[in-house]
């Protein structure tokens, strides 16, 4: 049996986000859709085969309301184009 999944065409890039579900403030525990959402991190899965400085395992910032949610075979993925990463997450020497 066959196994299909997603690939990205151009310089599209596939994201899980690493998303936390709600925040402390005072004491007082809020939901992620009730603050104001700043920048989201996420890891990258599938690169597109134009995407030039992006490699799947990259961990990535980028805009809320960035690129389209997808959800495929029960798990949500964010779709990017690479434009739209904000910064890359990299770990010093």
């Amino acid at each position: 049996m066959s196994k299909n999944y997603l690939e990205p065409a151009g310089d599209n890039i596939l994201v899980v986000d690493n998303l936390h579900t709600s925040t402390v403030i005072d004491g007082i525990e809020m939901p992620d859709n009730e603050r104001q959402k700043d920048m989201l991190f996420g890891t990258v899965v599938f690169v597109g085969p134009d995407a030039k400085y992006t490699k799947p395992e990259n961990v990535v910032c980028y805009g809320p309301y960035a690129g389209k949610l997808v959800a495929f075979e029960g798990v949500e993925f964010r779709a990017l184009r690479e434009g739209q990463i904000e910064f890359y997450l990299r770990k010093s020497n």
